[in-house]
C-alpha cells in the first residue's frame, strides 16, 4: 500500500512540474523593441502576404476578431484617412477567426468579406496562431506598428481614441522622415 501510494504522488508531482515546464515554455509578451515575429497569411482572394516580404514598409496591423469588428474598422479607417495614398506605408487587420463556428465554410467567410470589405486588407487567421504569437487582446483591437526593419515601435490594446491615434500618427510620420539608406 504504501509504494502505491509513494507512485500515486510521484506520478502527481511529475505532473505538476510538466505544467510548470508548459507555462514557463511560453513565449514572453512582444514589446516595443522586439522584432516583429513574421507570419504568412491570406486575404479573402486567397492572396498571400508575408511581413518578412513588407520589409522596407512601415506596417500597421490591427489584430481583432468578429466580436469587435467595428472597432478594428475605426482604426482601418482613421488609417485610410491619413495614409491611403502613401505607398510606403501599409496596413492590415488580422482578423482571428477561432470563434467562428466550424460548419461555415470558409469560401462563405470569404464572400462575406468581399460583400462588405473592410477599409484595409482583411487577412484571415484561421486557426488563430499569429493573435496567439502576437498575444492580441480579445474584447478589444491590439495594434502593432512595426518599422521598415521589422521592429516594432508602436504597441496598444485599445478601442480607437482621438488621442492614440494621435500618438500613432506621430510614429507613422517619424518612420516615414527617415531617408531609405537602401535607396541611392
Amino acid at each position: 500500500m504504501k509504494l502505491f501510494i509513494a507512485a500515486i504522488v510521484s506520478i502527481t508531482l511529475s505532473g505538476m512540474f510538466v505544467v510548470v515546464a508548459d507555462e514557463k515554455s511560453e513565449t514572453a509578451p512582444l514589446k516595443v523593441g522586439d522584432t516583429a515575429p513574421n507570419w504568412t497569411l491570406q486575404d479573402a482572394e486567397e492572396k498571400e502576404y508575408t511581413l518578412k516580404k513588407l520589409r522596407g514598409k512601415v506596417v500597421f496591423l490591427i489584430m481583432g476578431n468578429r466580436k469587435i469588428r467595428e472597432e478594428d474598422d475605426k482604426w482601418a479607417e482613421a488609417f485610410q484617412k491619413e495614409y491611403g495614398e502613401n505607398e510606403q506605408v501599409v496596413a492590415y487587420i488580422i482578423g482571428d477567426l477561432r470563434s467562428v463556428p466550424g460548419f461555415i465554410p470558409k469560401r462563405f467567410i470569404r464572400s462575406q468579406l468581399k460583400k462588405n470589405p473592410p477599409p484595409v486588407k482583411f487577412l484571415l487567421d484561421w486557426k488563430g496562431e499569429i493573435h496567439k504569437l502576437y498575444q492580441t487582446e480579445e474584447k478589444k483591437p491590439t495594434l502593432y506598428l512595426i518599422s521598415q526593419e521589422g521592429t516594432i515601435v508602436f504597441h496598444r490594446k485599445t478601442n480607437f481614441k482621438a488621442e492614440i491615434h494621435a500618438e500613432l500618427k506621430k510614429e507613422i510620420d517619424r518612420l516615414l522622415a527617415i531617408p531609405d539608406t537602401k535607396q541611392k
